[in-house]
């Protein structure tokens, strides 16, 4: 375990973290905060689901779109959108 001072601390922190990661103990010490240890949380773990595989026209036949969806929309319904007539 080695103790160093926040000024050493401030300078060389990405060492420090470095270290820490790979086991070592290591305090920081400061007169106002008094001392701290750094110390790994653990090892970081992904874990992850496995995604399905994707594969084009899996959907095919599942739903239908409806001919009217691409129509283009009527006086009353660009109306009641642009908020000129409410229902």
């Amino acid at each position: 375990m080695e103790d160093v001072s926040i000024d050493h601390a401030k300078d060389h922190l990405e060492e420090l973290i470095e270290r820490a990661a790979k086991g070592e103990e290591i305090r920081i010490s400061d007169p106002h905060f008094g001392t701290v240890k750094l110390l790994p949380v653990g090892p970081t773990v992904v874990i992850s689901k496995p995604r399905p595989e994707r594969r084009p026209g899996r959907w095919k036949g599942r739903f239908t779109v409806p001919e009217r969806l691409f129509e283009p929309l009527s006086e009353e319904e660009l109306a009641w959108l642009s908020g000129e007539r409410s229902k």
